[in-house]
């Protein structure tokens, strides 16, 4: 097997670390970024035929509310993926930091959780049922073979959590 240069892995976890509080503007390019980094495909633009989208962000996705949500990552018979944005803790900078940094990274975005606290494992776990309810909802046309036998959960620039079925059957 051939390793991966490491350089680019430096680079990608030094330009992705310190990222927080923002979801939304931060995962679709982390996600490209760690598709390139590991050496696969990105996902594809999508379609507004439903069934062609295979490997997409922001897959729709029918709730039993009968309402649609989107899941923020699916590749077609391999994952169901729901991103957060976790922030580090105000205070948790460098000590040389001026007065003025302390309190701009004080009054910072939070986005889900402050990482590291209980409040940012329940966020986490919501993103893993979340994810897991999505997989669930599948419409039959993307279950054929079975539902995605992963169901991955991402802090941006923090952590990455895979979860598997490998049954199949029932999204858990």
């Amino acid at each position: 097997m051939i390793h991966p240069d490491p350089h680019p892995i430096t680079a990608f976890i030094s330009r992705w670390g310190p990222s927080g509080g923002a979801e939304r503007s931060n995962y679709q390019l982390f996600l490209a970024e760690l598709c390139d980094v590991l050496g696969v495909e990105r996902p594809q633009p999508a379609s507004e035929i439903e069934t062609d989208n295979a490997y997409v962000f922001e897959k729709s996705v029918p709730s039993p509310h009968g309402t649609t949500n989107a899941i923020d990552l699916y590749k077609r018979g391999c994952f169901v993926l729901e991103a957060k944005q976790g922030s580090d803790r105000p205070g948790s900078a460098d000590p040389a930091f001026s007065a003025k940094e302390i309190y701009r990274r004080k009054s910072a975005k939070r986005g889900a959780a402050v990482r590291e606290t209980g409040a940012w494992d329940t966020a986490m776990e919501k993103a893993r049922q979340q994810a897991q309810s999505y997989a669930r909802n599948l419409p039959p046309e993307e279950i054929r073979d079975g539902r995605p036998p992963f169901v991955i959960t991402v802090d941006v620039g923090n952590t990455i959590s895979f979860y598997s079925e490998f049954s199949r059957t029932g999204g858990n």
